[in-house]
């Protein structure tokens, strides 16, 4: 791991819900690369809780005292997905890189505008694509590089919930609500499974097919079920998310020209042609937590050497936009009745590169 040179990057956390507390504070605060100045959230009650596992980060509950008072490196944009693009694009307006939850973005024209702010800044906008940093899909990653089952031809992906994040805290969950979500699953377990695949096979998408559900949870109007076909070139990738199973569980398939690999939750199944199939055991199941610190603070190398070389800048970036481009055409697709539509037509416009 390389180590920065002098001081730390100086930070803010805004947004002090449970991923925030849970996911990110526990990996700042043992990378001695980062230190979180300060805090920022409008809810008194959250503050406190910053105040107890922070306690000498500063508080603000206006963003833009925060930005206008600390002398920061970087913000660290926790909140609902609905305050993602005002906050990103407060905080490159201040020259200050951005770490920010996914969704980066609910639309691929606010992307367009998040992408020639940081241009215009000359600075890094990183988007929390943590699964692909689970020891699971790394290893995964690593069986594809060698090549043991050839190039893959299929693809599915399987996440299943028995309810919306933060449901068993009680009370009807934001992310029901797609005014502060912004959808349903399709935003929230979708853009990590689009990412997981982008990341898996390494090329852009072609086109897209969806439909989106209510099966169980209808005290809202976000969907609690989706399912999706993305084409890639060469290859098929379906993916079926759920709030509303019997069980939680994450699991996948991919078929190969010389073999296959099976996901299931906490094992990776090898089978090569002419080999028995490997087995690797992971301690951790995919299923297991909503928040993983250990994969935050896996994917914090990539996000300093992004800060550290602006040569190395933009794959995160442009790995979010796909992600968006295709939540959203997930979401047109299944409004006009599970229509495919392709990639390429319906991409936001481009920006320089940063």
């Amino acid at each position: 791991m390389t180590v920065r040179r002098g001081r730390p990057f100086r930070g803010a956390i805004v947004g002090f819900g449970n991923v925030a507390a849970l996911g990110h504070v526990p990996a700042w605060q043992t990378d001695r690369r980062f230190s979180i100045l300060a805090v920022c959230d409008p809810d008194e009650s959250r503050l406190a809780h910053a105040a107890e596992l922070l306690p000498d980060a500063r508080r603000y509950t206006e963003l833009d005292a925060l930005l206008d008072q600390e002398r920061l490196d970087f913000v660290d944009v926790a909140t609902p997905p609905a305050s993602h693009p005002a906050i990103v694009n407060a905080a490159l307006a201040r020259r200050r890189h951005v770490l920010c939850e996914k969704p980066l973005a609910l639309h691929p024209d606010d992307c367009g505008r998040i992408r020639s702010a940081a241009f215009a800044a000359r600075a890094v906008v990183f988007t929390v694509h943590n699964w692909k940093y689970a020891p699971l899909f790394r290893t995964l990653k690593r069986v594809l590089r060698r090549g043991d089952i050839g190039r893959v031809t299929h693809m599915r992906l399987e996440t299943l919930r028995v309810e919306p994040p933060g449901s068993a805290a009680g009370g009807a969950p934001w992310r029901l609500d797609p005014a502060i979500a912004g959808g349903g699953i399709l935003v929230d377990h979708g853009w990590h499974a689009f990412s997981l695949a982008l990341y898996a096979l390494d090329s852009e998408p072609l086109a897209a097919t969806a439909r989106t559900a209510q099966r169980k949870l209808t005290l809202g109007t976000a969907e609690d079920t989706a399912e999706c076909t993305i084409e890639f070139p060469g290859t098929t990738v379906e993916i079926f998310l759920t709030w509303a199973a019997d069980e939680r569980c994450n699991r996948g398939r991919l078929v190969g020209e010389h073999g296959t690999i099976e996901i299931a939750d906490r094992q990776l199944i090898v089978a090569a042609a002419g080999r028995e199939p490997a087995v690797t055991a992971f301690a951790n199941a995919l299923s297991s937590g909503s928040y993983h610190p250990d994969w935050f603070g896996a994917m914090l190398d990539d996000f300093c050497q992004e800060l550290l070389e602006p040569r190395e800048r933009g794959a995160n970036l442009s790995e979010a936009e796909a992600c968006c481009r295709l939540v959203d055409l997930c979401y047109r697709s299944s409004a006009g009745g599970g229509e495919r539509l392709r990639y390429a037509e319906h991409s936001a416009p481009g920006a320089p590169e940063a």
